[in-house]
């Protein structure tokens, strides 16, 4: 188990690690030129560091990386002003909400997942999360079990399904 952070410093560069991808994304939909989202990025990476103290642990990380890597486009496009390959301003406002728009979604999807996980029995919850540990292989977790591949392969279906019905439950409900 590794240590906890001491600073804010430490973890804050941890949550930037983890959310890079997501980060990157984000600002490569924003900006036509890779090279320049490349440096979009770099940049906001250092004013995440920099902003560490301001950070609040209680608050989720990524919208809040997501608000600062915004403004480093803005600045970007400022800067690129002359371009004529920059996109429009309404276009990347546009762009933006739409990316604000499938995070919420993906956050009420996460929330939904792990309330259903909450709600199977121990037993499948624990084989489901066995199947989707890094390396784990039906076969492997057959032989484990005691099960043939292809009677694995029906239960996890049926936990996915199960899974599945109540994501869409909860989803549908307020």
């Amino acid at each position: 188990m590794s240590a906890e952070p001491h600073s804010a410093e430490e973890r804050i560069v941890g949550l930037i690690a983890r959310h890079q991808p997501e980060i990157h994304r984000y600002v490569l939909s924003l900006l036509p030129d890779r090279m320049l989202a490349d440096d979009v990025v770099q940049e906001t990476n250092l004013v995440l560091w920099r902003k560490a103290a301001e950070y609040d642990p209680v608050q989720p990380f990524l919208p809040w990386a997501l608000t600062i890597a915004w403004y480093q486009v803005k600045a970007a496009r400022r800067d690129s002003g002359r371009d004529r390959h920059v996109f429009d301003d309404s276009l990347v406002e546009i762009l933006a909400a739409e990316h604000r728009e499938s995070d919420g979604r993906e956050a009420e999807l996460d929330a939904a997942l792990e309330k259903c996980l909450g709600e199977l029995s121990e037993s499948n919850r624990g084989l489901i999360l066995a199947r989707y540990t890094p390396g784990a292989s039906v076969q492997d977790l057959a032989a484990e079990r005691k099960q043939t591949p292809t009677a694995l392969s029906l239960t996890l279906m049926r936990i996915r399904k199960a899974l599945e019905t109540c994501i869409e439950r909860k989803l549908a409900t307020p």
